[in-house]
């Protein structure tokens, strides 16, 4: 059930390395931990369980999860979410908070790729939700097999495999079934607050009107073509009109010509990578940008955190200093980075940096990022930065 070109990419991208499985004790994870072990072997394989602290009960589910995981002779470890007094527990912050745990244990444990088990059932609806917000295409393409870690910066250099998004849910139950493995139903997958549960209520009423559900699974599998041209025609246009400085990409607009969807795609990087920020444009910003971009009577312009600059026949991409400073509007300014002796760290999702001692902070001055301990400033190259504008445009557009 494993689809065999993402099987192999996952072997291309881990060597001899470590893979992640992401494990809720869920038939779909349940499964794909054995489909995993049969191909991969066992010893190669690390269950991550996610306990997200959201309901009474979680940890021993995440527990039971993780005897399965070692039942199986595969090594198993519970990643607890830590949610600050007052988070919002919505949704997109439990995501994205998951996928840090992941990505933050896959380096721990050496792996560059964490499996999931996302279905064709999940991608379905996937869809659905994406077609109810009025997505665009790449949001229509649903999720890809096999791609660059969805988070920043906690992502860098890591992929996400998701080989049984051919595989339908009743048929990966049954292989347990067969197999007389038992798996953790989730009661939050009934609860209709959710709105993916909601939309498996909405396919299973169109499935019974008549109308198949998977087809919006294939549906998906062919935008991905296109969004994956035009993500491939996006890099090769940054490659012949941008170049790098350190914080700031530098675009030569007068060679700013492609289709409008590779011109926008091109930005979104452009501009996500100088603001560092997760979330990008929006897909009206971006179209009121790219046709701008190339008019000789563009001045600039400060969008998703980024500001734009005409600077002769170049438009300069950089950070918008409003944004790290904080704003009349209520955005807050860019807090304390604390740095550990000796490890990496990445300051506002643009810079990573390496302290040699104990004690240093970055802290944005009001004009630049600099080094604080106490009293004592230093400038950001005592500790070794490496400018990672470069990286994050690689990560957005990157194919295997």
């Amino acid at each position: 059930m494993l689809d065999p070109l993402t099987a192999e990419r996952i072997e291309r991208r881990a060597g001899e390395r470590t893979i992640v499985v992401a494990l809720s004790g869920g038939g779909d994870s349940v499964a794909l931990l054995h489909l995993l072990a049969e191909r991969f072997g066992c010893a190669r394989l690390h269950a991550a369980i996610v306990d997200h602290k959201l309901r009474h009960g979680s940890e021993f589910d995440a527990q039971s999860a993780a005897e399965m995981a070692r039942l199986l002779d595969v090594r198993a470890q519970v990643l607890e979410l830590d949610w600050a007094d007052g988070a919002n527990r919505a949704h997109e912050a439990a995501r994205r908070l998951r996928y840090a745990a992941l990505c933050n244990h896959a380096r721990r444990v050496g792996a560059s790729v964490i499996a999931t088990g996302h279905t064709r059932d999940d991608q379905a609806e996937t869809v659905l939700l994406r077609a109810a917000r009025c997505s665009g295409l790449r949001g229509l393409a649903g999720m890809r097999p096999f791609a660059p870690a969805p988070i920043w910066p906690e992502g860098r250099g890591l992929w996400l495999a998701r080989p049984l998004l051919g595989a339908g849910r009743t048929k990966l139950r049954e292989s347990l079934a067969v197999r007389a493995v038992g798996w953790i139903e989730d009661p939050a997958n009934e609860n209709e607050a959710h709105a993916r549960v909601r939309a498996r209520r909405v396919l299973g009423t169109l499935r019974r009107g008549g109308f198949e559900p998977m087809r919006l699974s294939a549906l998906a599998e062919r935008l991905q073509l296109h969004a994956a041209r035009i993500d491939r025609d996006a890099a090769a246009l940054i490659e012949q009109t941008a170049s790098f400085e350190e914080d700031a990409s530098i675009v030569v607009d007068s060679r700013w010509l492609a289709p409008d969807a590779v011109k926008q795609r091109a930005l979104e990087a452009l501009v996500a990578a100088a603001s560092g920020e997760q979330r990008g444009p929006t897909l009206a910003q971006l179209e009121t940008l790219s046709s701008a971009l190339g008019r000789p009577e563009f001045t600039g312009a400060t969008v998703a955190g980024a500001w734009l600059q005409r600077r002769g026949e170049c438009v300069v991409i950089r950070r918008d200093p409003g944004a790290l400073g904080g704003r009349t509007d209520g955005a807050a300014p860019a807090a304390p980075l604390p740095l550990q002796p000796n490890q990496e760290a990445v300051w506002d999702g643009r810079v990573a940096l390496t302290a040699s001692e104990p004690g240093w902070f970055v802290v944005y001055d009001g004009r630049a990022p600099v080094l604080q301990r106490g009293e004592e400033r230093r400038p950001l190259a005592a500790a070794s930065p490496h400018w990672l504008l470069r990286e994050r445009v690689q990560h957005m557009l990157g194919t295997d």
